[in-house]
């Protein structure tokens, strides 16, 4: 027995005549077991040893605590806020199921996504149109020895789908000199053929007794002007009689006695068919004469005079006198 003495001593001067405990580290990590755990139920008991010295003699205690019950049953452990939280179910087969994985805690966010896409204007790809039909809103300027026509566009800018191309040689001297002047002093609008909508006489050259230019007519389906051939061959300055519905041109005056006029009518095929031709000159002697021609609805010529300045009927068409006719 004293073989035994020396170590307990030596154990007891160690502990400080205190209890000796065995104190477990406890993992930091906390594990999530996922799974199943079975097993039956039994009775746990863990024991705890006291020694103490008095008098030289070495005297130890044991006692025995009951732990409770082993639960059987599924486990799952779960992290929350840096406790394990143990929740149990009973089972009767045994064995351990499942694996064990580390999971770390994920800061909760209150942040809501939106995740349907912003509505956004699509850039509209048509480009900008006017209306052909409306002659109304058509303004001209002069650029560039042209005459750009401006229309009001559905984006209510004015744009020039068109340049018409004249003699701009006096047009030209004529903006300069008169700078209160436009370009639309030198452009007549007139509905030529009646179908509504008004034509162009643009004057490219003006004088005391002539004006000359060039005739374009509306096209309402395409909203642009066309060079007007028939028009354009009588190059002068057409004015349109309301009463007759003529049109009538004075041909090149050679001075203020001297002059040509010729009225013209649209049959139903809209050709121009003239109607009518006077023509004042002096004569050799001195004395104005007036020469009358007049013409049919085909153009063919059906009467002729001439007469003077006073309205008598001169040459072969003179009429014969009272006197002269009670003689026969």
């Amino acid at each position: 027995m004293k073989k035994y003495i020396l170590p307990v001593v030596l154990l007891a001067l160690l502990s400080g005549c205190g209890k000796v405990k065995d104190t477990s580290v406890v993992d930091s990590q906390i594990n999530i077991v996922s799974g199943t755990a079975s097993a039956t139920t039994d009775k746990v008991t863990t024991s705890e040893t006291e020694t103490t010295t008095g008098d030289g003699k070495a005297k130890t205690t044991t006692a025995k605590k009951s732990a409770g019950d082993k639960i059987s049953g599924t486990t799952t452990s779960v992290k929350a806020t840096g406790r394990v939280v143990t929740r149990a179910s009973g089972g009767n087969s045994g064995g351990v199921h499942g694996t064990t994985r580390a999971v770390p805690t994920a800061p909760r966010s209150t942040t809501r996504s939106n995740t349907s896409s912003p509505t956004t204007q699509q850039p509209s790809t048509e480009a900008p149109t006017y209306d052909p039909k409306d002659h109304s809103s058509i303004s001209f300027e002069f650029k560039s020895d042209k005459i750009e026509v401006l229309h009001v566009y559905n984006d209510g800018k004015k744009r020039s789908p068109q340049s018409l191309t004249v003699d701009t040689s006096e047009i030209k001297e004529f903006l300069d000199k008169n700078p209160n002047k436009t370009i639309n002093d030198r452009i007549e609008k007139v509905d030529f053929d009646g179908d509504g909508y008004p034509d162009l006489f643009i004057v490219e050259k003006e004088d005391d007794l002539n004006k000359s230019g060039k005739y374009f007519r509306y096209d309402p389906e395409k909203g642009k002007f066309d060079p007007w051939n028939e028009l354009n061959a009588l190059k002068f300055e057409i004015k349109k009689d309301s009463s007759t519905n003529r049109l009538v041109v004075l041909d090149k005056k050679e001075d203020k006695i001297e002059y040509e006029k010729k009225s013209f009518e649209w049959n139903e095929q809209k050709e121009l068919i003239l109607r009518e031709y006077i023509h004042q000159y002096t004569a050799g002697d001195g004395d104005i004469l007036i020469d009358y021609v007049s013409y049919d609805e085909n153009g063919t010529e059906i009467s002729r005079e001439t007469r003077d300045s006073e309205g008598n009927l001169v040459g072969e068409n003179v009429e014969p006198t009272t006197e002269e006719h009670n003689e026969e």
